[in-house]
């Protein structure tokens, strides 16, 4: 008995997503190509809910429209609060194309049910849950425009998950400097991932070869080549004895009397002298 009659049916029915709905060969939104691995088709889903969550989750769900809207695709955000105009620019967001909402946190479903019509990707930070009844509405919608609705929280009834685990800002040195780039790894269906979001221009960058990474005591990654040089001071600093005296760094370091010590003894010969001369060392290597 062929299938294709009940399939047929069922395809008329507003809401019901089927196995010819979901292999139709609809295209993706285009993605910037550093974040298109994320994606099990390579893309931004249509009629589908994606979530993006974890740190830096408002900066990766901008990041993913951008492409979206440079090729004329409107995108609205809504609950996103009142980001910099220029911080989503240099993320790639074609302004003239994106709209966003300044929407109390209890209106976001109701106000994403009206754009659904007219947008083609929603990036929403939801206010609240909403109830299956609510949740099974809005997806409906969804897949009848066709529409992508990014959500920056979890929640049920969404086909890719992309959480942020791990991030590592560098350009700021021994604290001077400037913030220049961010080392993110994010997971999701399709494994896990590395990538500069931002990148030195602000979009999101590949990680340059050579980047190494050091796993840390619970087991998350620590940092690149540049955490691994201080990490080998800190491993030299744990190695002086237990019995060092508080000295605030940058201070003159001194004998000093009352100490317990005989005054008239050479303080080369005093112990603790050595260890605070070892000290002085790795302070003036971290410095």
């Amino acid at each position: 008995m062929s299938a294709a009659p009940v399939i047929e049916q069922l395809s008329r029915e507003t809401g019901i997503s089927t196995a010819a709905a979901l292999f139709d060969k609809i295209p993706p939104h285009p993605v910037d190509p550093v974040l298109s691995p994320l994606f099990r088709r390579g893309g931004l889903p249509r009629g589908e809910l994606v979530t993006v969550t974890g740190e830096l989750s408002l900066s990766c769900g901008l990041a993913t429209i951008a492409a979206a809207t440079r090729e004329q695709k409107w995108c609205a955000g809504i609950g996103l609060g009142e980001p910099a105009v220029s911080s989503i620019a240099d993320l790639g967001v074609d302004l003239d194309h994106f709209v966003n909402l300044a929407t109390p946190g209890e209106d976001w479903l109701r106000v994403a049910s009206i754009l659904i019509e007219s947008f083609d990707i929603i990036l929403v930070d939801p206010g609240f849950a909403p109830s299956a009844s609510e949740r099974a509405r809005l997806l409906a919608k969804i897949r009848e425009r066709r529409m992508s609705l990014i959500s920056l929280r979890p929640m049920s009834g969404s086909t890719e998950q992309i959480e942020i685990t791990d991030t590592r800002w560098s350009g700021a040195a021994h604290g001077r400097g400037r913030l220049q780039s961010c080392l993110v790894r994010a997971r999701s269906q399709t494994g896990t991932h590395r990538f500069l979001l931002p990148g030195p221009t602000g979009t999101p960058s590949s990680v340059p070869a050579g980047t190494l990474e050091v796993v840390a005591d619970g087991g998350s990654p620590a940092a690149s080549a540049e955490t691994s040089e201080v990490s080998g001071v800190a491993a030299e600093a744990r190695a002086v004895p237990a019995e060092v005296p508080s000295v605030p760094v940058g201070a003159s370091i001194a004998p000093t009397a009352g100490t317990g010590t005989d005054t008239d003894t050479d303080t080369a010969d005093d112990p603790r002298w050595s260890t605070i001369t070892q000290l002085r060392k790795v302070i003036s290597h971290v410095g």
